[in-house]
């Protein structure tokens, strides 16, 4: 029974394993496809990344949820890669430090608005409550969205599904807003980036530039924290 177990043990591990280093090869094709395309606005990497595994579950192993199971492992790096994007906030504090109030109001008004708009569609469809309680989350980072989700009575899974659709349209249509509106303001860009599209968003603006990081950090953090406290207290 104990060397059954062992062997049970091992074959997960060796799972786990395997999924892992394909995961890493769909992202690194991504990457080479994004500027194959000269970073085309539906070659995001995360898109791409998201197909090709998809695919290669629909071939080996088509259960989703086996898969994320084995996947598990990679959920640990979101802390300490969170916790490195406050390397450009501290790199930018003087700037931040300058603005003040006039970086918190835009973080507020966009970290208010984009669950309510989204809110108001679903139950305006007839969504079911649960449903609508987790669409709150969609535009903090995944961890606070699937725990805060749960605490909301609604479903940290579904959580997650609606925080990275968030996260990849807000990256995608960044480049399409800027040019409508003729925004080229590496603050304004961080600053969307880390209100609307949480973690995703923030990794595209640390690729722009170091500023534009550093705010989508900082609305990351007051964004994520504001609205998991606010739902907690008003709903919880």
């Amino acid at each position: 029974m104990n060397l059954f177990a062992f062997d049970l043990s091992f074959s997960d591990i060796s799972h786990s394993a395997m999924w892992i280093v394909m995961l890493v090869l769909c992202y690194g094709l991504a990457i080479r496809f994004a500027k194959w395309t000269n970073q085309h606005i539906l070659a995001h990497p995360i898109l791409t990344t998201t197909t090709l595994l998809l695919i290669l579950t629909q071939l080996i192993e088509p259960d989703v949820g086996q898969v994320m199971t084995h996947l598990h492992p990679i959920k640990y790096l979101l802390g300490p890669l969170t916790v490195g994007l406050a390397l450009p906030v501290y790199n930018q504090f003087p700037v931040l430090r300058e603005l003040g109030i006039k970086v918190i109001i835009p973080i507020a008004v966009g970290g208010l608005f984009a669950p309510l708009s989204a809110f108001s569609v679903l139950y305006l469809l007839g969504a079911e409550p649960a449903w609508q309680l987790t669409i709150l989350t969609k535009s903090i980072t995944t961890p606070f969205a699937m725990d805060t989700a749960t605490m909301l009575g609604g479903i940290a899974g579904l959580a997650a599904v609606f925080n990275i659709i968030t996260g990849m349209i807000g990256v995608m249509a960044l480049p399409s807003v800027n040019r409508l509106l003729q925004i080229n303001d590496d603050k304004a860009n961080g600053i969307v980036l880390g209100t609307i599209a949480h973690g995703i968003g923030t990794s595209k603006a640390v690729l722009l530039s170091e500023q534009s990081g550093a705010f989508a950090s900082l609305a990351l953090c007051v964004n994520g924290v504001g609205t998991a406290i606010v739902l907690s207290v008003l709903l919880g």
